[in-house]
């Protein structure tokens, strides 16, 4: 309980030492097969539905295994063979801001803007950062699909790119992140291989050919045309 009440006052100093600010949790709605979770320095236990864990809580599915937490609107599935951490969790009377760390797996976020309020929403792991304020995507900690908004695609040496509906993008073993490409969302990265041979042959598609314009004459009026 005293390492509870520490890590809420580390909260309230971040959300900057507001007395509106308070600590959030995150509410198990659906569990499928071995998921576990544990607090800071305890031992695993069961999850079931219904369950709230608290920031600082390490969430852990099995193969085969699969949950969903719900932090107020916002729905997280946790894929099979996933382990995280949820970092922030902070409610404030103008939003949320929700930091997770994605040690290993994949989750993907349903992240619905709420009227009036601010929701701030944002997975890290060891090679990128995902942050977002409304939208839906799946993230495995490199590879990231959008369905739903916008999302920024971070790597610790701030390469960053924006990433829309309906594209892909990802981390490459070197640290840079590429321009995103247009994907279909249907299967999300169940099919990942397929996206990263999408997106290597696009980066490495050559830009077209521009021809340059002709100069004016003097019988012709002198425009600047700008081409977005």
């Amino acid at each position: 309980m005293k390492a509870r009440s520490i890590w809420f006052l580390a909260l309230a100093v971040i959300a900057g030492g507001s007395a509106a600010a308070e600590q959030a949790s995150a509410v198990f709605s659906e569990v499928n097969g071995k998921v576990e979770y544990k607090e800071p320095g305890g031992d695993w236990k069961t999850a079931r539905v219904g369950l709230s864990v608290l920031p600082g809580d390490v969430v852990s599915t099995g193969f085969k295994s699969t949950a969903v937490l719900m932090i107020g609107h916002t729905s997280i599935s946790v894929k099979a063979i996933t382990r995280l951490t949820l970092e922030q969790l902070i409610k404030t009377s103008g939003g949320t801001s929700t930091t997770l760390f994605l040690l290993s797996g994949r989750v993907k976020a349903d992240v619905p803007p709420q009227p009036g309020q601010t929701t701030a929403f944002q997975i890290t792991s060891p090679t990128a950062t995902a942050s977002v304020r409304g939208t839906a995507f799946e993230f495995d900690g490199v590879n990231l699909i959008v369905d739903r908004g916008s999302v920024q695609l971070a790597t610790p040496t701030m390469q960053f790119r924006h990433v829309d509906a309906g594209q892909f993008s990802m981390v490459t073993p070197g640290g840079v992140v590429p321009p995103a490409v247009a994907v279909s969302v249907e299967h999300g990265l169940d099919s990942v291989h397929e996206l990263v041979t999408q997106q290597q042959e696009a980066s490495l598609t050559p830009p077209p050919t521009v021809t340059p314009l002709a100069p004016p004459t003097t019988n012709v009026p002198n425009f600047v045309v700008t081409v977005n």
